[in-house]
C-alpha cells in the first residue's frame, strides 16, 4: 500500500486497522511465540534461583486501538530481565559466545512454532538490574507490564514520581545533540541500509509523546500508562496539532515501509523526516517548559 503521506492529513479513519493490514490477532500470536521462545531459553539457560523476574512491556504489550500502536519489526518487543544478583549478568551473558548461543536458540524456537511468519518480532532484551540503580530511571506503570516469569515488576518510588516532569523535560533537551548529529548519520545509508537509520531513530521517537504529556503536566499514569492512540488524543486536546501530525505520520510511513518489504525507501525517508520534525517540536516544548520554570 503505497501512499504519499507527506501530502496527506492523517485522520481517525486513516489510522484504523483494515483489511489492507495484517490482522492484529496474527501479529499478537507471533509476538507471543517470540516471548515464549525467550522465556524457555532464558529459564533453560539460567538456574531458577538466579532469575527474579522476566517482564514484557512497551507498545507490543499495550492495547492496539489503531495502527499507531504497533508497527511490525519497527516497534520493539521489550523484555526486561531481573537477575537475583547483579554479578549473574556477567556470569551468564559475559561473552559473545554466550550471547550468540542464547540468540541462536531463540531463533530456532521461534521458527519451530511459526513456520511462515508475517513478521519477525524484534526483541529488545534489557537487564533491569542496572536500570533500577539509575537515578533517573522510572519504571513503567504496572498496567503496562506483563510478568512472564517470577516476581512482580518493581514499582516506581514516590520520590522518583515527584521529579518525573523534570526528568522527562531533561531527556527531551538531551535529544538536541542527537538531532544535530543525525543528518550525517543518515546521509550514507541508501537502499537497504536506510532501515538501519530508521531503527536508530525509533527509540528517540517512541517516548516523546509520553514525555511531552508529562512536561505539559499530565500525571505518571496519564502520560506513561496509555498507548499511542490515546497519547495522540491527549496531545490534540493540548493543541499540539503539528506534533500529532508528525508523530502519527512517522508510524504510518513506517507501516508503508514494512508493507513494501522495505523496498519503498521513499516511505522510509518520509518516516524519518516526520520523526525528526516530531522530535524537534518536542524539544521546543521542553525548552519552553524549562524557561517558564526558571
Amino acid at each position: 500500500m503505497k501512499r504519499d503521506r507527506d501530502k496527506m492529513k492523517l485522520d481517525n479513519k486513516e489510522i484504523m486497522w483494515n483489511s489492507s493490514y495484517p490482522r492484529k490477532g496474527v501479529l499478537r500470536k507471533e509476538i507471543q511465540c517470540m516471548l515464549d521462545a525467550f522465556i524457555k531459553v532464558l529459564v533453560g539457560s539460567i538456574p531458577e534461583s538466579g532469575i527474579t523476574g522476566i517482564y514484557f512491556k512497551g507498545s507490543g504489550q499495550k492495547e492496539w486501538d489503531s495502527l499507531l500502536d504497533y508497527v511490525p519489526e519497527i516497534s520493539d518487543i521489550d523484555i526486561h530481565l531481573l537477575f537475583a544478583e547483579d554479578s549473574l549478568i556477567e556470569q551468564y551473558f559475559g561473552t559473545t559466545e554466550q550471547a550468540l548461543a542464547i540468540q541462536a536458540q531463540v531463533e530456532e524456537r521461534y521458527f519451530s512454532s511459526v513456520h511462515e511468519p508475517i513478521h519477525f518480532p524484534r526483541p529488545q532484551l534489557l537487564m533491569l538490574n542496572p536500570l533500577l540503580k539509575s537515578k533517573d530511571f522510572v519504571p513503567s506503570p504496572s498496567n503496562t507490564i506483563t510478568v512472564l516469569h517470577g516476581k512482580p515488576y518493581p514499582p516506581a518510588e514516590k520520590s522518583a514520581l515527584k521529579k518525573l516532569q523534570f526528568i522527562d523535560c531533561q531527556r527531551l533537551l538531551d535529544e538536541e545533540k542527537f538531532l544535530s548529529e543525525y543528518p550525517l548519520h543518515v546521509i550514507d545509508r541508501p537502499s537497504k541500509y536506510l532501515w538501519q537509520a530508521l531503527r536508530n531513530l525509533l527509540w528517540h521517537i517512541s517516548p516523546i509523546g509520553s514525555r511531552v504529556l508529562s512536561v505539559r503536566g499530565k500525571s505518571y499514569d496519564e502520560a506513561w500508562g496509555i498507548n499511542r492512540t490515546s497519547i495522540v488524543k491527549a496531545l490534540k486536546i493540548l493543541g499540539e496539532k503539528q506534533l500529532v501530525r508528525d508523530y502519527s505520520q512517522f508510524y504510518m510511513s513506517a507501516w508503508d515501509y514494512f508493507l513494501s518489504g522495505y523496498g519503498d525507501t521513499n516511505a522510509g525517508r518520509s518516516a524519518i523526516v516526520a520523526g525528526i520534525n516530531a522530535l524537534r517540536r518536542a524539544i521546543e516544548i521542553a525548552k519552553k517548559n524549562k524557561e517558564e520554570a526558571e
